[in-house]
């Protein structure tokens, strides 16, 4: 008796673990908060935002992706850094992308012009791995 019980608690913890990350899965929101480029480093610095509304925090594992800034790619990214996305909460992910060489001269352009940052036509397309689930991402900066 005691060890039905056990098994059906154990099932139980299981199967709350699952249904809260496939909550946030299907609720989280990535945004492109910030772009921001290192001239003496060579890298493009990209801020990604997670907004969890969920009561549960979560791990992103992973992310890879690209960036683009008016329809060209311009640089890309993988990361395997671990980040803890808070619950009911936003987080901000930094990334460090790798341009190509049409990527530099395109990020530079566009950083140095009048408008400034907030202004840049780019979108960052990419996936994330969250607690072994694989979530697209498609932000667009704003």
């Amino acid at each position: 008796m005691n060890k039905k019980i056990i098994g059906f608690g154990i099932l139980g913890i299981a199967l709350f673990y699952l249904l809260s990350k496939k909550k946030f899965t299907k609720n989280a929101l990535f945004s492109l908060e910030k772009i921001g480029f290192d001239i003496k480093e060579k890298k493009i610095i990209a801020t990604l935002g997670v907004s969890n509304p969920t009561n549960t925090s979560a791990n992103i594992k992973s992310i890879v992706g690209a960036l683009y800034i008016k329809g060209k790619q311009v640089a890309s990214v993988s990361s395997f850094k671990t980040a803890t996305i808070l619950p009911n909460a936003m987080s901000l992910i930094k990334l460090d992308l790798r341009p190509s060489l049409l990527g530099i001269y395109e990020s530079a352009k566009a950083l140095v012009q009048k408008e400034g940052t907030k202004k840049i036509d780019a979108t960052f397309i990419g996936s994330a791995n969250v607690d072994g689930f694989n979530l697209p991402i498609k932000a667009k900066l704003s």
